[in-house]
C-alpha cells in the first residue's frame, strides 16, 4: 500500500487506484493493496479501517513523509499501521520524494530500487 505520510502536518493518506504508484506498483510486480481494496480515488485520509481491509504486506512511503514521522518506528505508531502484516513486520519500501509520483528518466532507477527493496537485491 503506498501512504503518503507529512507527520510535520498531520496527514497521513492511503493512497487509491488514481494515486499514480499503482502503476510503479504493478510494474514492479506487486499488487497495490489500496487499489485492491477498492479505493477508486487518489487519497483517503488514513483510517484503522481503511488499513485492515487493505491489509498491506509492505508499505511504500516517500524518504521525507517517512522521516516525518520519526522513520519506520513512528510510522508503525501512526493508528492501525501496526495492525497490517507491512507493520507487523516493519516491511517498509521508501523511495525519494521527487521521483515517486514523477515519471521521468529516472523511472527505471525507481522501479529497480522498488524491486530490490521489496524482492530483495537479488532480483
Amino acid at each position: 500500500a503506498f501512504l503518503y505520510v507529512r507527520g510535520s502536518a498531520a496527514v497521513y493518506l492511503l493512497g487509491g487506484a488514481e494515486s499514480g504508484a499503482s502503476s510503479l506498483l504493478e510494474a514492479a510486480g506487486a499488487v497495490d493493496a489500496g487499489k485492491e481494496s477498492g479505493l477508486t480515488k487518489d487519497f483517503t485520509p488514513l483510517t484503522s479501517e481503511a488499513l485492515a481491509q487493505a491489509a498491506p504486506d509492505a508499505i511504500l512511503v516517500m524518504s521525507k513523509g517517512l522521516d516525518s514521522v520519526g522513520g519506520i518506528d513512528g510510522l508503525v505508531r501512526i493508528p492501525g499501521v501496526a495492525q497490517t502484516p507491512a507493520g507487523a513486520a516493519k516491511r517498509v519500501v521508501s523511495v525519494d520524494d521527487g521521483v515517486l509520483l514523477n515519471y521521468g528518466p529516472r523511472t527505471d532507477r525507481v522501479l529497480k530500487s522498488l524491486v530490490g527493496q521489496l524482492y530483495g537485491e537479488g532480483r
